[in-house]
């Protein structure tokens, strides 16, 4: 079985194929630059490992693609000789192709889902044929045809293949081989173990991490695509990500849902209003994992912190509507260091007292549900001249809880006073009530909400009047 055959050498002939130099070398084979009259740039594969079972899935490696063709996504089979006998190395001929690194390296993210996309549809049509690859990682996907496309098929698998995987072998890539390749491969489901593959080399490509993670993905965790990927949307990823990494294959999606999702992500990103009712969605169902009521009610401070912080989370997903007039988004809140109030950061601070924070929701679409905070009435701290029925005095806070007039910190450079370190301008209510909408939202796009409506009636007159838009 060991059986010596002379190495190759640059200028060696194989068919009609001259051997020009040697590009690569794998386990068990070695790849060639080779010329032809018809392909003067082109690889050839040659078997090194003459052992049975390297000869025996090279013979279902090229049985694969000759039953492949010219299956888009695949890197096609030139030419090809498996000499009876061993009495000459087995080889066959591609088209030379770039690397998969290379190949992406100046992709964005979503240049690099579509080509996941891609290949996800040609693993479709694998699949079912009930042809698993079993061995999906970035070195086995090379850039040809203006597209990424699989390659190397030595540990394929389909049904009137003879098997070769002896018991308790492990099979694939070690970073994004699957669970169940790992114990018994020769009994295992190629085709989960694909989609377990397939997912955990999306993952290197997005993050740009030359190895894979360990284990099911968590969104929540340090490989969360959200710490490699802030500015992008990417729920619907980690979502899909954590589906296909299940320990148990059969919780795994199949391929063909797997490109359905990648689909709808493209989908979201590069429409805003959509992305963005995804995002109020999923705002919701942090609040309410089990189940979106019509109401819900918060009146303890650091509950009321939490929950808009929830919202503030990410910068597109909501609009805050002040009591006077206008709007800005909200990008944190905070408790504040004056006793019951809370500060919301909105490009400046705002300090109110709050009684009750409501989510409010219609049911069938959470384009129309919002958050109503109600401040409570506190008296003007004498630093800033207000009359009565105002809503709002701009002050300096010098120290934690400590106000004085807003010119102090308006003027301080050219009055050239140092103040304490900490020292901003604030803006502090007085009384009245915010809503807070999806940035997609109707009520948002209508310019003419910005008059405060909202503070003109009370919490159910409001519920009614947004009530009856919904259900229009």
């Amino acid at each position: 079985m060991g059986t010596k055959l002379k190495a190759p050498k640059v200028g060696d002939k194989l068919g009609n194929w001259t051997l020009v130099e040697a590009i690569d070398s794998g386990g068990n084979a070695d790849v060639w630059r080779a010329s032809h009259s018809d392909y003067p740039n082109a690889a050839i594969k040659i078997l090194r490992d003459l052992r049975e079972e390297p000869y025996a899935r090279f013979r279902n490696e090229i049985s694969a693609l000759q039953k492949l063709e010219d299956l888009k996504g695949i890197v096609p089979m030139l030419d090809f000789c498996f000499p009876d006998g061993k009495i000459a190395r087995p080889w066959y001929a591609m088209p030379l192709a770039t690397g998969s690194t290379e190949f992406l390296k100046k992709a964005d993210k979503r240049s690099i889902v579509s080509e996941f996309l891609r290949l996800g549809e040609t693993l479709t049509t694998l699949h079912a044929k009930k042809i698993a690859h079993r061995d999906i990682k970035p070195q086995n996907l090379l850039g040809w045809d203006d597209r990424l496309c699989f390659s190397d098929f030595g540990l394929v698998k389909y049904p009137d293949l003879t098997p070769i995987t002896k018991p308790r072998r492990d099979v694939g890539a070690k970073f994004t081989m699957a669970p169940e390749m790992r114990r018994e491969a020769a009994g295992a489901d190629g085709l989960p173990a694909d989609v377990f593959s397939f997912a955990k080399t999306l993952w290197i490509f997005l993050t740009g991490e030359p190895l894979g993670f360990d284990g099911p993905y968590v969104a929540l965790s340090r490989v969360g695509l959200k710490n490699f990927m802030p500015e992008e949307y990417t729920t619907t990823l980690d979502v899909l990500l954590t589906d296909c990494t299940q320990h148990d294959p059969v919780e795994r999606p199949s391929i063909d849902q797997v490109v359905k999702r990648l689909q709808e992500w493209l989908k979201i990103v590069d429409d805003f209003q959509l992305r963005n009712a995804n995002e109020w969605s999923e705002f919701s169902k942090k609040l309410f994992p089990q189940q979106n009521p019509a109401q819900a009610n918060w009146t303890d401070v650091a509950a009321i912190v939490s929950v808009l912080n929830e919202v503030a989370k990410v910068p597109s997903l909501n609009h805050m509507f002040f009591p006077d007039g206008g709007g800005m988004t909200l990008g944190e809140a905070r408790i504040a260091p004056e006793i019951g109030f809370i500060e919301l950061h909105v490009g400046f601070v705002v300090l109110l007292k709050p009684t009750k924070l409501s989510y409010v929701s219609f049911g069938h679409d959470p384009k129309w549900d919002y958050l109503r905070l109600e401040a409570e009435l506190v008296k003007p701290t004498g630093h800033f001249s207000t009359q009565d029925g105002d809503y709002r005095e701009y002050l300096s806070e010098l120290l934690p809880g400590q106000y004085d007039n807003p010119d102090v910190y308006e003027f301080r450079h050219e009055n050239e006073v140092i103040l304490p370190a900490g020292s901003r301008s604030i803006v502090r209510y007085l009384r009245g009530s915010f809503v807070f909408f999806s940035t997609s939202s109707p009520y948002n796009q209508d310019g003419s909400t910005y008059d405060a409506r909202h503070e003109k009636m009370n919490e159910t007159e409001f519920e009614e009047y947004m009530g009856r838009h919904a259900r229009r």
